[in-house]
């Protein structure tokens, strides 16, 4: 290259190479290359810890299944193509695969080397090493049998391999109706322990923020009884058993003797999560009430959903069933977005956070499910970013049930508060007050401390009305009782009594005090300008004051307050009228 640019620059009449002529050169050279080292035997201690896809060649089963042998025919007969991705995918429900990886070990020594397949849901592998055309080591793993090698968690299948020194071929086949996917590395003893540390802390980060939403929300649950509490952690709960299905972990720890139930797990679990999310969307969003019509969809797409990936598992179709669990966990990723664009149109409570939470775990799903399947490339990331999607997904949604819950709180609040006052008035209504004035009345009686009721009417309450209207009339009302507010003490009561009646409940307060207090009320009262110029309204109120003495109960005493306001009202309103008897 450097002597074609300096034979450029001293004679003028070369033509300098096109950028497409440049193009066509750099791909030849890589094309040549490509073929020196994939074409031939690998130096084994040229293969990094990647995976080996583009190093192996590849071929297809069609009809009945090969033996080594038939497969190494077809290999010497060109066969086998070269992989063109460093992990290898075949979709869902292909063709038994027929893997090739040629070794040059140049040492003296046999090497130790262990074969990775980061791939827990295989039916069956079996493991090939060959030198001069001869088996020399067979091993096979797979969840179609119980008594195969289980994977390990986490690194999928490990097959431990002695190369021995110059030219060896390892050879694979692998099958499954699950999406025939093959990370394959080849790795010493150190590469695969600091793999499997990388792993055991990045599931564990995961695990544990799974296990504490978890714990979370059924705590949760169990003090509130609110069932989006119960419906959320059924949701976790089965996406962790998901993780753990398809990572391995679940087949090792939890059902290591059910290679049945390892082949359907991953299906089953997958139509169950979704089946989850949704009855968890319904309830959160309340559906029933705001959009009955999706109500019964979502529920009818539930039990549809159920019926069919347990109509496969009972007629043992476990091709049909990965197909059906995979599309239908597509849909429940989009369902759960429309979802939320469905109540976020309807300003549905915490609807912006699940829109939010729903549109993450689609990403995440989308992009395992991809990187699977087809479509994207496989990487750490892509494989796991469902889990890591549910993660983020499970922070927005506590965000969305904090805030619902906060917003149901301030619902009951409102709700009690509107059940316990006076709606014109704001202040309390008669059952409010009885609710909080017969403690007070007990503990002054026990304790014989003070306790005197003031009982207020608007004089001409009326002829107001009648003159001015019932909107000035309800104006009027709201004076007066912002003022008696304005007045009481945090212990005291004040309830609307009724009509243009008041009472005001007065805890550690004599008659004579209560009288002062009325009679700087009444004044007050008399000096509101309420109407209008041509119209002013002269307000005056009537006052009535009775003290605790002799009174059996709050009746009596209420009703002692009602008699002195009788009595005001006798001697020509706008005026206090009390007595006092103190307990002897």
């Amino acid at each position: 290259m450097l002597d074609c640019t300096h034979s450029t620059s001293r004679h003028r009449s070369t033509p300098r190479p096109t950028f497409v002529a440049w193009l066509a050169r750099l791909a030849l050279l890589w094309l040549i290359a490509m073929h020196a080292t994939i074409g031939g035997a690998a130096e084994l201690t040229a293969l990094s810890a990647e995976p080996l896809g583009r190093w192996m060649d590849v071929m297809s089963e069609k009809g009945r299944p090969l033996t080594i042998d038939e497969a190494k025919e077809h290999l010497s007969r060109g066969g086998f193509t070269q992989g063109k991705e460093e992990v290898l995918k075949f979709g869902i429900g292909a063709q038994p695969v027929w893997l090739h990886l040629a070794i040059d070990h140049s040492g003296t020594q046999p090497a130790e080397r262990r074969l990775q397949i980061e791939n827990s849901w295989l039916d069956r592998i079996d493991v090939y090493l060959l030198q001069n055309g001869k088996v020399i080591q067979r091993l096979s793993a797979g969840d179609s049998e119980a008594s195969a090698q289980h994977p390990q968690p986490g690194l999928g299948y490990v097959f431990d391999l002695k190369l021995p020194p110059g030219r060896s071929d390892i050879m694979v086949r692998v099958t499954t109706p699950d999406p025939l996917l093959v990370p394959v590395r080849l790795l010493d003893s150190a590469q695969i322990g600091a793999l499997s540390r990388q792993y055991d802390y990045g599931y564990g980060l995961l695990y544990g923020f799974l296990l504490a939403l978890i714990a979370y929300n059924a705590m949760l649950y169990i003090g509130l009884r609110e069932r989006s509490y119960l419906d959320y952690t059924l949701y976790l709960s089965s996406f962790a058993l998901l993780n753990l299905s398809y990572t391995g972990h679940g087949y090792i720890w939890l059902w290591p003797a059910n290679s049945a139930l390892q082949q359907y797990a991953i299906p089953l679990l997958m139509v169950i999560f979704s089946c989850l999310g949704l009855r968890f969307a319904d309830g959160f969003l309340d559906l029933r009430r705001h959009v009955p019509k999706i109500h019964r969809l979502v529920r009818w797409t539930m039990i549809t959903a159920m019926f069919l990936i347990c109509l496969t598992i009972v007629v043992q179709r476990q091709s049909e069933a990965v197909l059906f669990a995979f599309i239908f966990a597509l849909v429940f990723s989009c369902a759960m977005v429309w979802l939320g664009i469905v109540a976020v149109r309807h300003d549905l409570i915490a609807g912006r956070y699940f829109l939010a939470a729903a549109l993450t775990s689609m990403v995440g799903n989308t992009a395992t499910a991809l990187a699977v399947w087809h479509g994207l490339a496989y990487s750490p990331i892509t494989f796991h970013a469902a889990g890591w999607g549910v993660v983020a997904e499970g922070i927005l949604f506590a965000l969305a049930l904090a805030y619902r819950m906060r917003q149901d709180q301030r619902a009951r609040l409102h709700a009690e508060h509107l059940a316990r006052t006076d709606p014109l008035t704001g202040l309390l209504n008669r059952r409010a007050f009885l609710e909080f004035a017969i403690p007070v009345w007990s503990t002054a009686k026990r304790s014989r401390r003070p306790l005197s009721a003031m009982m207020v009417d608007i004089d001409f309450f009326k002829v107001i009305n009648d003159t001015h209207g019932h909107a000035m009339g309800d104006k009027v009302l709201q004076a007066v009782s912002a003022l008696l507010a304005e007045a009481c003490r945090n212990s005291d009561i004040a309830v609307r009594w009724g009509g243009e009646e008041f009472v005001i409940l007065m805890p550690e307060t004599d008659g004579e005090q209560a009288a002062v207090l009325a009679e700087r009320l009444r004044a007050r009262i008399a000096d509101l300008r309420l109407g209008t110029l041509r119209k002013p309204i002269q307000l005056s109120a009537s006052f009535g004051i009775a003290e605790r003495g002799a009174h059996e109960s709050l009746d009596q005493l209420i009703n002692d307050a009602d008699e002195w306001l009788y009595r005001a009202k006798q001697a020509g309103r706008n005026r206090v009228s009390a007595f006092s008897v103190m307990p002897a």
